[in-house]
């Protein structure tokens, strides 16, 4: 069985879909578990751990999918992010030689599926951080320290709580922000409650182009999300070669 998780359910909401219609089309559940962590790096860690403690039959891997926030400036939204280590901000991780690394058979089953769908891929390190990185200075600092591509607030957690429950694990992201991007303060907010969203569009009209901006980024990368996960799954044999569907996936890019 594969578990395959995400921070937002909005990570995981297109490839749920493609996994319904498979079953419907072939008749067969894929082994796979669904697990929404949260956002947050304890919160990500913690609810790893118990998802693993609670299962009966130990996992065959986990997949982490979502987005991150690029700190490296040639990245650019909807590249997929296929990190070869996962280190923590202000933790022991500092540095590569005592960050945690990806299954390397995971990593070379998802190189494989991206190499399927002609997706460029970046094997950069990422951070894990406790908070929204919005200011491209902040980000231009953490790579200069850290000497990563990407950072997001889940990676190092949940790659902890699988190592110490001996399973395998992989994350796979795509940059939604990109490194000159400045983000707004309100966003992790609005991300909580789509009664804010509706707010701050009728009072705060000027607020419009930036949300159509990261709404647009975010489409954009949960087709990437999706289409890399089915294809990983056909790599590993989770699903069959087609997957149940004849037709092709696209990406607009």
């Amino acid at each position: 069985m594969l578990i395959v998780a995400a921070s937002m359910e909005q990570e995981l909401v297109g490839l749920r879909r493609e996994m319904l219609e498979i079953e419907d089309a072939t008749g067969v559940r894929p082994q796979v578990e669904f697990k929404v962590l949260g956002v947050g790096p304890d919160r990500a860690g913690n609810a790893m751990t118990a998802l693993l403690e609670a299962i009966s039959i130990k996992a065959d891997g986990v997949l982490i999918l979502g987005v991150a926030g690029g700190v490296d400036p040639s990245l650019e939204s909807g590249d997929l992010l296929l990190a070869d280590r996962y280190s923590l901000q202000n933790g022991l991780a500092l540095g590569a030689g005592q960050a945690i690394k990806p299954d390397p058979q995971m990593l070379q089953s998802a190189q494989r599926a991206a190499l399927d769908l002609s997706m460029p891929v970046c094997n950069g390190g990422s951070l894990t951080v406790d908070h929204l990185v919005a200011e491209p200075e902040e980000r231009e600092d953490l790579r200069a320290q850290y000497q990563v591509d990407s950072v997001n607030m889940e990676d190092y957690r949940a790659a902890e709580a699988a190592q110490s429950a001996a399973v395998p694990f992989l994350s796979a992201r795509v940059v939604l922000d990109t490194a000159n991007q400045r983000l707004p303060g309100y966003l992790p907010g609005l991300a909580k409650s789509p009664y804010k969203v509706l707010t701050n569009v009728v009072l705060m009209p000027w607020r419009i182009p930036t949300m159509l901006r990261l709404k647009r980024q975010l489409q954009l990368c949960q087709a990437v999300l999706t289409n890399f996960a089915i294809s990983y799954m056909k790599a590993t044999g989770v699903l069959g070669n087609d997957g149940g569907h004849e037709q092709q996936r696209r990406v607009n890019r």
